[in-house]
């Protein structure tokens, strides 16, 4: 075990939900990390509201070279949890276009992979979630077919391709994390997906197969797909309690399963 003047690290990086997942109120990864771990790792809050995968590149830089350094403690685990901002319809454009997404997203796992005092260190490549918006509302009694012509519309809205692209950028997260799967030091955690079926599963809305055909995801704004509760996000973006939990429980299993060697009793 290290000394308490030089614990190993681990770094959480991203954007708005990195940097407030520390609140106790919220109890995201950092509180939760910080709990699970306390005497035994110092966990590093290295999250920017309302940064993007390419304007975090100078932070990103920063923590490398802090991490490299060669008073630097042992980087065990970097989290990076970023594509929320990315993804968002600015106009007719993503905020940052998906292949500049993935190509940053690449660079920074390339440069902790092959950075020679991070040799030992663990990557979690962390899926944005969906965002969470309220459900259309009907004036009136509508027909099947006026509600099909509804949604329709609604599908072409800011909020809806937002809310797809979400998807979509998660999805290339995943992808990336397979990419390097053989490196046996990646992990990709899907918690687009891990909190949708969450609220499937609660709702009792049918399976994931049910909701790809119809495409009536929580919180797309769609007539009959409800939305996730206030419990779940603090507004349409940001995670709350019960959003953090499901992101607390997938990413010690799949950290656990991955690398037993970094449960708290090991170290």
């Amino acid at each position: 075990m290290a000394s308490p003047k030089q614990l190993p690290e681990f770094v959480l990086f991203g954007a708005s939900m990195t940097e407030w997942s520390f609140d106790e109120k919220t109890q995201g990864i950092g509180w939760f990390l910080r709990t699970r771990y306390d005497g035994k790792v110092k966990v590093l809050n290295e999250g920017q509201a309302g940064y993007t995968s390419t304007r975090l590149q100078s932070d990103f830089a920063r923590i490398i070279d802090r991490a490299t350094s060669p008073s630097a403690p042992q980087t065990l685990l970097f989290t990076i949890f970023i594509g929320a901002n990315d993804a968002c319809f600015i106009g007719a454009k993503e905020f940052v276009p998906f292949p500049t997404f993935c190509g940053n997203i690449r660079a920074y796992v390339e440069t902790i992979l092959t950075e020679d005092a991070m040799g030992d260190t663990k990557i979690v490549l962390i899926a944005p979630p969906p965002i969470n918006g309220p459900e259309a509302r009907l004036h009136g009694k509508e027909t099947e077919e006026n509600i099909r012509d509804i949604n329709a519309r609604n599908r072409e809205q800011q909020r809806y391709r937002t809310y797809m692209s979400k998807k979509r950028y998660a999805d290339g997260v995943m992808g990336i994390a397979r990419e390097y799967e053989e490196t046996g030091r990646v992990l990709g955690v899907d918690f687009w997906k891990g909190l949708v079926e969450q609220k499937i599963k609660e709702d009792g809305k049918g399976k994931w197969e049910d909701m790809e055909e119809s495409g009536l995801w929580p919180g797309s704004g769609l007539i009959g797909a409800g939305q996730f509760g206030k419990e779940w996000f603090t507004d349409g973006l940001h995670l709350d309690k019960k959003g953090y939990g499901v992101l607390n429980r997938m990413l010690m299993e799949g950290v656990l399963e991955k690398w037993p060697e970094l449960a708290p009793e090991k170290l």
